[in-house]
């Protein structure tokens, strides 16, 4: 299974299909043309010479830049070949505070929230934060002197991957559901994160990934 919702006493398979639901295209009807077609000015030798140009363009550089693409390697790239590991982590009990100190010191923009048995239970981003800050959402800024610990603002359940995923698909989920950061994990054991900035590595060190569908 490529994908997993892990949090607090949940562990549930997400199909593909859920990610991402299929597209059908919509039925096609016949239409009545608006006029006939002129032989006259659509004559035969013009579709001629317009193949004729088409096999010109694909002739010298252009033909050998497009066989050299096609004996590009195609094999999958997986989650393990590019997630950032070991990675640091947060408990539920961690303050905002410390929390917010990391974000700034490192320049992170997810940390992961893991229990006293190193369970994934959560993850905080730096919008979270913000949120938090400018009182948006369910929480509102401690009282001077007050603390809050993380796991008031963290998301929870935290959708997974699992070391063999196609990187195809994690790329897909950041476009189409608008994620930042997917946890992998092993056997149910957190083992790395990918992050937008791992995929952008993969792209500018597997160049291949462009040709991927």
């Amino acid at each position: 299974m490529a994908f997993i919702l892990i949090g607090p006493g949940i562990n549930n398979p997400v199909p593909l299909t859920k990610l991402f639901p299929y597209r059908e295209v919509e039925e096609t009807a016949a239409i009545a043309p608006k006029r006939a077609i002129n032989e006259e000015h659509h004559p035969q030798h013009k579709f001629e010479d317009d193949v004729l140009v088409a096999e010109h363009l694909m002739s010298g550089v252009a033909r050998a830049a497009y066989q050299a693409t096609e004996q590009l390697p195609v094999d999958k790239l997986m989650a393990r070949q590019i997630m950032t590991s070991p990675v640091m982590t947060l408990t539920p009990a961690t303050m905002v505070d410390e929390a917010m100190q990391l974000f700034s010191e490192r320049n992170f923009r997810h940390l992961l929230v893991v229990d006293e048995t190193g369970d994934l239970v959560g993850m905080v981003s730096d919008r979270d934060l913000l949120r938090y800050l400018a009182g948006i959402d369910r929480l509102q800024p401690p009282a001077r002197g007050g603390a809050t610990q993380v796991r008031t603002l963290m998301q929870s359940p935290v959708l997974t991957a699992g070391i063999e995923t196609d990187v195809r698909y994690i790329a897909r989920l950041f476009v189409e559901r608008h994620i930042g950061a997917v946890p992998i994990v092993d056997g149910g054991q957190l083992v790395g994160m990918i992050t937008r900035s791992d995929l952008l590595g993969s792209v500018m060190r597997h160049f291949v990934l462009e040709l991927w569908a």
